[in-house]
């Protein structure tokens, strides 16, 4: 079952939400859609991945920095999204590729909040403007 909402986007938004559309090659909606699938799915992940990035210790804090996506994610997630660009993913690998997406997006966003923390630790540098 789908609903149809209506949202008003910054313009900023908007020109992103446009860009993810020409390259993905789909039509806004369909974006809009993908990125709301992503963002609010259920997260399942390791403990450590939540808790609050000051509670870390250094040592954590250093691993998160260098944290990666698991190499055989890597490679099925860029398979996948060349099946898109192709225009022959199926559901089921439209589904695994969204939550292969929200796995990178949630490891982004912690080892962004981690290297944060250790520039505001004096544990690396920040970076030049």
């Amino acid at each position: 079952m789908s609903r149809q909402v209506t949202l008003t986007l910054s313009n900023d938004i908007y020109e992103q939400a446009q860009r993810w559309a020409i390259i993905t090659q789909q039509d806004l909606s369909e974006t809009l859609a993908d990125a709301l699938s992503i963002a609010l799915a259920p997260v399942h992940t390791a403990p450590h991945l939540e808790k609050p990035v000051r509670s870390l210790s250094e040592e954590e804090i250093q691993d998160l920095c260098n944290m990666r996506m698991e190499s055989y994610q890597g490679r099925q997630l860029s398979q996948l999204l060349e099946k898109q660009r192709e225009g022959v993913l199926n559901d089921e690998e439209r589904q695994e590729m969204l939550a292969l997406m929200q796995i990178y997006n949630r490891l982004w966003i912690r080892q962004s909040e981690a290297l944060a923390e250790a520039v505001r630790r004096g544990q690396r540098e920040p970076l030049e403007s």
